[in-house]
């Protein structure tokens, strides 16, 4: 008899951040696993909108999107979790739900996802009673399992660290050229050295480091002329203003582009347009840029203080370094650009990532979950 599996999300399709792609993964997972009749799926989205649902992941008749409706959302997730052998939750703001289920059905299973930052921060009371009541933590990284630990006191015995995978239809390059459109439209040619950060740029969170990266900027370009830094994602004005402000100081608006929003299709192609990814972040829960950069073939450097140390296996896939040291950050980057990569190198790469953090790693990890089977490899 398969067992019955209810997922609840904030946002699955309707958004394009790390929790969002994890959800996606989660999702095809359980479409799989239904094609296997070991579980009948059905997943809630309290924002989408059904035709928000990407096909490739679900099928239409296990999502349900409530576009924004909290309460329809609500009173359906608790009846239809009433019913549920298993119930997922995407994030802790969900977790409140789940508690009247748990006090009628004590010997309910109930797992919570643990992204990062969401968790990481002090919780209300009632929060954390829930907390103490669920069956597991599926905590994306060696760093976010520490870090409930340490503040929340969960045992190591409630914890199970399940490190992020790429998406399962993440585009993968079979050839590593410049693609030569985004040379043009970044008024850059094959003698540029392009550095390459991808982030949110929020005035409100200034962690994610790519700003050392822009002061470190003008001792690189003594030894490296045609250096550019190519910084994406979204910002706020409060932010862009800053950026605009710190780049104008040290005169570089010659060697930074602010690209904005990088949309999904063109993933891909910013990691092979670039010859390094950088992104010395202190409070990132995994960072699975990281992973679409290597699987891409890119070299990546990260921060040593985070979650990031699981994305780069504790540095063996890419290059670690303190992310409070300037001087490190700058020799790490000055280590890299000794030595241009080969075709054969990002192959190599982007092999070591696919079997680190490939799919079918997750699909079974997964499967061993929700059959009652501890994933015995990662235990905290």
């Amino acid at each position: 008899m398969p067992i019955k599996v209810l997922f609840l999300t904030l946002k699955t399709f309707s958004l394009t951040g790390g929790i969002e792609k994890v959800c996606r993964s989660l999702c095809r997972v359980l479409y799989d696993l239904s094609e296997e009749e070991l579980l009948q799926s059905t997943v809630y989205s309290m924002y989408d909108k059904n035709t928000d649902r990407d096909s490739r992941y679900l099928s239409k008749n296990q999502f349900h999107g409530f576009n924004g409706n909290r309460e329809r959302f609500v009173i359906q997730s608790f009846l239809s979790g009433l019913k549920a052998d298993v119930i997922l939750l995407s994030h802790i703001h969900l977790i409140n739900i789940v508690y009247f289920i748990k006090k009628i059905h004590p010997h309910k299973k109930i797992y919570l996802l643990a992204h990062g930052i969401e968790i990481w921060k002090k919780l209300s009371d009632s929060k954390l009673r829930m907390l103490n009541q669920l069956d597991k933590i599926i905590c994306v990284s060696h760093f976010t399992a520490n870090k409930i630990m340490e503040m929340h006191q969960i045992p190591a015995s409630r914890l199970e660290v399940l490190n992020n995978c790429l998406d399962p239809f993440y585009y993968l390059p079979r050839h590593f050229d410049k693609p030569q459109i985004l040379l043009d439209r970044y008024h850059l040619n094959h003698d540029n050295t392009v550095l390459f950060s991808l982030s949110r740029l929020s005035s409100s969170e200034k962690y994610k480091g790519y700003d050392h990266t822009i002061e470190l900027l003008p001792q690189l370009l003594e030894k490296y002329p045609n250096l550019v830094y190519l910084l994406g994602g979204k910002w706020d004005a409060v932010e862009k203003k800053r950026l605009d402000d710190l780049i104008g100081v040290n005169h570089l608006q010659k060697h930074i582009r602010l690209i904005g929003f990088i949309d999904e299709a063109e993933l891909t192609e910013h990691f092979l347009l670039s010859d390094i990814f950088i992104l010395p972040s202190k409070k990132e829960g995994f960072g699975i840029v990281f992973i679409e950069a290597m699987a891409s073939g890119l070299r990546v450097i990260a921060g040593n203080k985070d979650g990031s140390a699981d994305a780069l296996k504790n540095g063996s896939l890419g290059l670690l370094v303190d992310p409070d040291d300037q001087e490190d950050i700058l020799n790490g980057i000055s280590l890299l650009l000794k030595h241009d990569q080969t075709n054969k190198e990002k192959k190599n790469l982007q092999e070591e990532c696919m079997q680190a953090f490939g799919y079918k790693q997750y699909l079974n990890s997964i499967r061993t979950l929700l059959l009652n089977e501890q994933i015995s490899s990662n235990q905290i």
